[in-house]
């Protein structure tokens, strides 16, 4: 579930972003959560999970600046948009490496523009449509622990549940985030986010071990250790 913020001591202004905000994910079915917070001080304690903050530059106490500063040595991951009513002030956020700016009062349509270049960033952002009983349903690929391949549909476990889809697993490897699956055995493709630890060529997810095949062990090791390093 991606984690988003708002930081901004204002709070019409935080009203009117959490409706685009809401509405966004609400279009494209996207599971989020949403947390809102009127000081950096108070974002600081909470941001080592978040994927995305709308950070406002001008607050007291401690501006959006160096809590951005803050943000990149506590959650180097994060994607910062930063808000502000002074276009000058944009310089400033060059050193924090800010993702977006976006100026107040906020307008929808830059709102979503900031929000799809994030996604397209955020590991597994984009959606699969797999089917339940016959019901499609739109999934997020980070929300898939691994995927088992046939010769001619594959399956997916997703909040413990088997989903399909009758796509070719050369398709499937074509669509999937390289970033965030791997595929260790002939038979099987896992989310690197999903695995909990690995071990003599067995990796262990939340209720399953799965095994890695000999040929392609050292390929996984190296994959597992560098997603390790850029993205846990």
């Amino acid at each position: 579930m991606l984690q988003i913020a708002i930081c901004d001591d204002v709070v019409e202004q935080t009203f009117m972003l959490q409706m685009f905000i809401r509405e966004y994910f609400e279009r494209d079915h996207a599971e989020y959560r949403l947390s809102i917070f009127s000081s950096g001080e108070e974002l600081l304690q909470n941001v080592r999970q978040l994927d995305i903050v709308f950070l406002d530059i001008e607050m007291p106490g401690q501006d959006g600046i160096e809590t951005g500063r803050k943000i990149r040595y506590m959650n180097c991951k994060c994607r910062i948009i930063m808000a502000t009513v002074m276009v000058e002030r944009m310089k400033d956020a060059f050193f924090i490496e800010a993702f977006r700016f976006i100026v107040k009062p906020f307008d929808c349509s830059e709102v979503m523009e900031a929000l799809d270049a994030c996604m397209k960033r955020v590991l597994g952002s984009a959606h699969l449509s797999l089917y339940y009983n016959r019901i499609e349903y739109e999934v997020h690929q980070s929300e898939i622990q691994y995927v088992v391949t046939y010769d001619s549909y594959c399956e997916y476990r997703v909040k413990n549940k088997m989903l399909r889809s009758e796509d070719s697993l050369r398709k499937l490897e074509k669509q999937l985030d390289k970033r965030l699956f791997f595929r260790i055995h002939r038979k099987y493709i896992v989310n690197m986010a999903q695995v909990q630890s690995y071990q003599n060529g067995i990796l262990r997810m939340k209720d399953v071990k799965l095994p890695v095949s000999r040929r392609r062990k050292k390929d996984f090791e190296h994959a597992y250790m560098e997603f390790d390093l850029k993205y846990r």
